[in-house]
């Protein structure tokens, strides 16, 4: 039941904190709704941007002609039609806006379609005058402006002087939705010049609750909430139904007694453990409010000998109990003790149900110590022959383990936000987090890999696709490569065949951690990853080259050392070097002066499809 009261208490928590998101979340969208957001002139600000600017066409600019001025001179007027377009390309509808057009010369003002304006004549004199009328529908007895009017209503307007444009819902004008835009529409007539930059736009932004990352969040804590509280309802009536089924299977399991010296059932989801055959003492002294895991793991710490301890750690991992017993009944490991002398411990499946996981099983412990007295000197020069690599191979094997799940949902995660998110910023966020975790999967898995093989295990050969190992293995460099400022070029011999059987995990890992590792080189430049073959009868010899043109790179006067691996650092040059080792290859480097250098290395794989390749570039693996 320990687990069920942390279930209880983690829903109390996530209840609390998704109510938060929930206040938080309103709260932003509150205040981002009152916001006012401004652009002056054709600026572009969050995607908004207001052009306005003389209609093209050849109807849509006339002459006035003999137009009496206000000193008795007669000209010819220029009447002009113009357009002002609003373009909304945020991810947020702009719920209402107005134009402010201020006037920087003397004009006259005709017409303006559809919303209504508001014109302020002779701005800061004592004849000012300001009115809010529709152009296209007006008393001319309404009109309290100085105007003439000779079948066209003209309004004069000096320099300083402005015209509020309202915008008309009637005619759709607002509402914007996020990839729309509103064209208007405004006549003026000017006797020499007509100068309209100088203007502004009033914008209130509209973001409905589904929008926002604060959303998302808050979407995402009351899913883990309903989650949390379901598995601990779920939790709890499991639990009552199991411990009525407990006291059955006890007594069946106590006859077992008369060969193990210590007897529990453990339930694997909780951790829980149930005393069967138990000496009293014992029983008295565990600790109960410690899980089956942490039991085991300080018993194992605190009385196995050091050359078994991280053996036997791994062995009483409850966590992957369940997936080792998947297919066997049992597993057994035995140790020597430092109170007890040799032990022998042994986990028992039970309740198997097909397509789910194990829940219970049995636990003993067993003292062996006369029947390892036989064994003990060949047990001994068995462990002492352990070489260092194996345990690193198996430490690393566990390291990627456990990274790859929380590695994987993370890049689930962010492939979530760039689909979902309206926000440039956070999608670049999200591809810069996606990159790097991609490189440090591959960068685990290498480590893991390239130890494995140092210690005989190595993979089995299958069938893969060059043409989509290269593609992966870029696609998962470029977003880094822009990130460094570098041009990324591929040169691939367009007749190799596609079809090949090798190992295209460790290849995949051979690139990225290669080309990742030669990044410090080439930033600010350009790389190219260029792969070559010779035909042999069945197979094909690969030559996989990366060339590096950098500032960054040193010149020398002349090639390396066959086999030299400097282009690379640290950790990328030890994780590249075992991996080929691995496969029976080298990394070999050549410089030249100029700042040039390329690292290669060759390898022989078996042909299954003799289909081309075909061409390949990285416009296409970008695309």
């Amino acid at each position: 039941m320990m687990d069920q009261n942390r279930l209880r208490r983690l829903g109390v928590v996530l209840f609390i904190l998704t109510l938060a998101m929930l206040v938080i979340h309103m709260e932003s969208l509150i205040r981002f709704n009152r916001q006012e957001f401004r652009l002056h002139g054709n600026e572009v600000s969050r995607g908004i941007q207001m052009d306005i600017d003389a209609r093209a066409d050849s109807t849509s600019s006339w002459l006035k002609r003999s137009f009496l001025m206000d000193d008795g001179k007669t000209v010819d007027l220029i009447g002009q039609t113009i357009d002002g377009t609003l373009v909304n390309e945020s991810a947020d509808a702009i719920q209402d806006w107005e134009l402010r057009i201020n006037i920087l010369g003397d004009c006259y003002i005709n017409q303006a379609w559809n919303g209504e304006v508001e014109v302020h004549q002779f701005t800061g004199t004592d004849r000012e005058v300001v009115q809010r009328l529709n152009l296209q529908n007006y008393q001319l007895e309404d009109v309290q402006f100085e105007y003439r009017y000779d079948g066209d209503l003209l309004i004069p307007l000096q320099q300083g002087d402005y015209v509020i444009y309202y915008p008309s819902a009637r005619f759709s004008e607002m509402p914007i939705n996020g990839g729309d835009d509103v064209k208007i529409g405004v006549i003026f007539y000017y006797l020499d010049e007509l100068d309209l930059s100088d203007y502004d736009v009033q914008i209130h932004f509209h973001r409905y609750f589904t929008q926002g990352v604060t959303f998302y969040v808050f979407v995402g804590l009351a899913a883990l909430w309903l989650l949390a509280m379901t598995l601990s309802g779920a939790g709890t009536l499991a639990y009552r139904r199991a411990m009525k089924e407990m006291e059955l299977r006890k007594s069946g399991i106590f006859c077992m007694s008369d060969i193990y010296d210590l007897i529990y059932i453990i339930h694997l989801p909780t951790g829980e453990m149930t005393p069967v055959s138990v000496d009293e003492k014992v029983e008295k002294e565990r600790p109960k409010n410690k899980t089956a895991k942490e039991l085991l793991t300080d018993m194992v710490k605190r009385d196995a000998e050091d050359k078994y301890r991280d053996l036997m750690l791994t062995f009483v991992d409850t966590d992957t109990l369940a997936e080792r017993l998947s297919v066997r009944d049992s597993i057994a490991t035995e140790f020597k003790s430092a109170q007890y002398g040799w032990c022998s411990l042994r986990f028992y499946a039970m309740d198997r149900v097909e397509g789910k996981p194990i829940e219970n099983v049995v636990f003993t412990v067993q003292d062996i110590n006369e029947e390892k007295q036989e064994q003990e000197a060949i047990i001994q020069r068995i462990e002492e022959a352990k070489s260092v690599n194996e345990a690193k191979a198996l430490f690393m094997d566990n390291i990627a383990d456990d990274l790859q799940k929380p590695l994987e949902h993370m890049m689930a995660l962010n492939g979530r936000i760039l689909r979902e998110s309206g926000d440039d910023a956070v999608k670049g966020y999200a591809r810069g987090a996606r990159c790097a975790a991609d490189r440090l999967l591959m960068l685990t898995n290498g480590i893991a890999d390239g130890f494995g093989m140092e210690s005989g295990k190595i993979r089995p050969a299958e069938a893969y696709s060059l043409r989509a190992l290269l593609t992966d293995s870029l696609r998962a460099m470029l977003p880094l490569a822009e990130h460094h400022g570098l041009a990324v070029a591929l040169d691939v011999a367009e007749g190799l065949p596609d079809g090949l059987e090798g190992q295209p995990r460790i290849m995949r890992e051979i690139l990225v951690v290669l080309m990742s590792g030669l990044l410090h080189r080439a930033q600010g430049g350009s790389m190219q990853l260029a792969v070559y073959g010779k035909a042999l009868e069945g197979k094909i010899h690969l030559l996989v080259s990366v060339r590096v043109l950098s500032e960054a790179c040193p010149a020398s006067d002349g090639p390396d050392a066959p086999g030299e691996t400097t282009g690379l650092t640290g950790l990328s040059e030890e994780v590249v070097s075992k991996l080929l080792k691995g496969v029976g290859s080298t990394l070999k480097t050549v410089r030249a002066p100029a700042g040039r250098m390329e690292q290669y290395f060759e390898i022989e794989q078996r042909v299954l499809d003799a289909a081309p390749v075909g061409k390949l570039t990285v416009e296409d693996i970008g695309a």
